[in-house]
């Protein structure tokens, strides 16, 4: 692979010219999901499994669930640094608003969890349920 002179620097001083290249950019090592192999797609399914329903800790927790109540506890604790996307995106996910990747019942079920523990904890705090609240007024929209 030969670099791409895109210029040439120029000294003043009698230094002989210097080439600046162009970095050609690297190709993406998965092209679009449309291309994969049926191996391929089998694998990203097993690996999104277990990433949404495996615990780093060793106990029967999902670190998708932990992730979970780590921002709701980061918000009622009114973390300035909290990335608001995310957690809006983990409300209207818990709240079942939208499936994600993985629907939230079925992380649930996988591991033996009850999907309204989450759901109970938004519903009965002010703070979470009022976020939650306007999550799915941006969402859904109001009938008045």
């Amino acid at each position: 692979m030969q670099a791409e002179v895109a210029a040439w620097q120029l000294d003043m001083f009698d230094a002989p010219p210097a080439p600046i290249t162009r970095a050609r950019p690297k190709p993406d090592p998965l092209p679009d999901s449309h291309l994969w192999s049926d191996a391929v797609k089998d694998k990203m399914v097993d690996a999104l499994i277990s990433l949404a329903t495996d615990s780093r800790r060793g106990d029967n927790m999902p670190e998708s669930l932990m992730d979970c109540a780590v921002l709701f506890s980061e918000r009622l604790r009114n973390r300035k640094k909290m990335e608001l996307e995310d957690y809006r995106a983990t409300l209207g996910w818990v709240m079942e608003f939208w499936s994600g990747a993985l629907p939230y019942r079925y992380v649930c079920k996988i591991n033996g969890v009850d999907p309204e523990f989450l759901q109970d904890i938004i519903l009965s705090n002010p703070l979470l349920k009022r976020d939650m609240e306007e999550v799915r007024r941006e969402c859904f929209g109001t009938l008045v």
